[in-house]
């Protein structure tokens, strides 16, 4: 449990200083190259807590915010300031934040 913890933080101080820098970039970048985007991320966690763990990092993370979690719990949406590939954007989230999340929780 305590490593899964550490993994979690590290994990998470990767994706902020990631997100971080693409926040800046995009925020100098010429007016129209953004490419915002509703995602909606297919959860492979599923209880409360764990849901919760990883629509909180996503919204803490920079350029994205957890919008709503689907009445049965099986996605979460999220807006994404600069998703050119939406796809890849889910799958990035979903490798760097929700996997390290199922290790500790369920």
């Amino acid at each position: 449990m305590i490593g899964g913890t550490i993994r979690i933080g590290i994990a998470f101080v990767a994706e902020l200083a990631k997100a971080t820098w693409a926040t800046i970039r995009a925020a100098v970048a010429p007016p129209g190259r953004l490419r915002p985007a509703i995602l909606a991320v297919p959860l492979d966690v599923r209880s409360p807590a764990a849901i919760t763990l990883f629509a909180d990092m996503v919204t803490l993370t920079p350029g994205t915010t957890s919008l709503a979690v689907s009445e049965d719990g099986r996605v979460l949406y999220v807006h994404c300031l600069d998703a050119p590939d939406p796809e890849a954007a889910v799958a990035e989230m979903k490798r760097a934040l929700e996997r390290p999340v199922r290790e500790i929780l369920p």
